[in-house]
C-alpha cells in the first residue's frame, strides 16, 4: 500500500503559494552543523526560549566541544537543565561527541556543506536519538539543504489536508513529504505550516481549527465542505468551551501542543 493518497503537484503548489502570500519567505544561511545538531537536540520537547537558554548555557560552560566530551555527563546535564530532559539529552550529546571525535579526531563537520542532502541525512542518521525531524531541521537551517521537517503542527495540517493517511506515522510523513514537496518549496512550506498551525489550523484541544479564516480551506479535505463563519473555530460551533470546561481542564488543554510535541519522534 502506498504511503499516502495521491496528491496533485498543483495542489501542493497552490497551498505553498497561498501560505507564502500570508506568511512570507525566508533566506537560509549556512552555519556550523554540529552547533545546529546540538541545538536541535536541545529543542526536543521544549520551547524556543528554553532551547536558546540551554544552548547558551552549554556553550558558556564548555567553550569548545572537547571540554564537553571530557566532562562528566552530569556536568553537561547541569548546563542544559533549563531545557528539560537534561539527563537524557546530556547522555545523547556526550555520545555524539564521542562518536565524532573517535571517527575524525576533531569536531569539524564543515565537510557536510559539500555533501548532498541524502549524504548528510545518512551521516546524521548514525547518531542515537537523532531522528528524521532533527535531521531535517539541521539540513534546512544549518546546511541549506532541501528537507522537510514534520513537527506537531505540520503533522496535524498534513492529515487535515489529506496529504498523508489518517493513521500515518511521523516517519511516514517525512518519507511522503520528501518526495511530494518540491525542494524549492520545502523550507518556506515547513515554516509557514507551523505559523498556520499556531494561528489558524489549531489542535482540537487548543481551540480547534479556524476554518472560516483558512486561506487553504479549498485545498483541505477536512475544511473544504464545512460552513464556518470567519473568526469561528470548528470546535466552537457545537459548544462554548468556557461554559463546559473547568479551570483545571483549561490548564490541561493549554499543554496540548507540548504533549503532542513530546509524542512525535524527534
Amino acid at each position: 500500500m502506498p504511503d499516502t493518497p495521491v496528491v496533485a503537484p498543483e495542489t501542493v503548489r497552490i497551498v505553498h503559494q497561498k501560505l507564502l502570500e500570508q506568511f512570507g519567505s525566508r533566506t537560509p544561511s549556512k552555519r556550523d552543523p554540529l552547533d545546529g545538531l546540538i541545538l536541535i537536540l536541545l529543542s526536543q520537547a521544549t520551547n524556543d526560549v528554553n532551547t536558546d537558554r540551554a544552548f547558551t548555557s552549554l556553550k558558556a560552560t564548555f567553550p569548545d566541544w572537547k571540554m564537553a566530551l571530557d566532562a562528566p555527563t552530569e556536568s553537561i546535564a547541569d548546563a542544559i537543565r533549563r531545557g528539560g530532559l537534561a539527563n537524557q539529552k546530556a547522555a545523547r550529546i556526550k555520545e555524539i561527541l564521542r562518536q565524532i571525535w573517535e571517527a575524525q579526531g576533531d569536531f569539524d563537520l564543515a565537510f557536510l556543506h559539500d555533501k548532498s542532502a541524502d549524504e548528510c541525512e545518512a551521516y546524521l542518521n548514525q547518531f542515537h536519538g537523532v531522528g528524521p525531524k532533527t535531521i531535517a531541521c539541521v539540513l534546512m537551517f544549518f546546511l541549506d539543504k532541501p528537507a522537510f521537517a514534520v513537527d506537531t503542527h505540520v503533522f496535524r495540517i498534513l492529515k487535515r489536508l489529506g496529504w498523508i493517511r489518517d493513521k500515518a506515522s511521523v516517519d511516514e510523513a517525512h518519507r511522503v513529504c520528501k518526495a511530494l514537496v518540491p525542494d524549492e518549496f520545502k523550507l518556506d512550506l515547513h515554516i509557514n505550516m507551523i505559523a498556520h498551525g499556531r494561528t489558524t489550523c489549531r489542535a482540537d484541544g487548543n481551540g480547534g481549527p479556524k476554518c472560516g479564516d483558512c486561506v487553504i480551506k479549498a485545498q483541505c479535505d477536512f475544511g473544504r465542505d464545512l460552513k464556518v463563519s470567519p473568526g469561528k473555530s470548528v470546535i466552537a460551533l457545537s459548544r462554548d468551551p468556557d461554559f463546559f470546561v473547568t479551570i483545571k481542564q483549561k490548564k490541561e488543554l493549554e499543554k496540548v501542543d507540548e504533549m503532542e510535541s513530546e509524542a512525535l519522534e524527534s
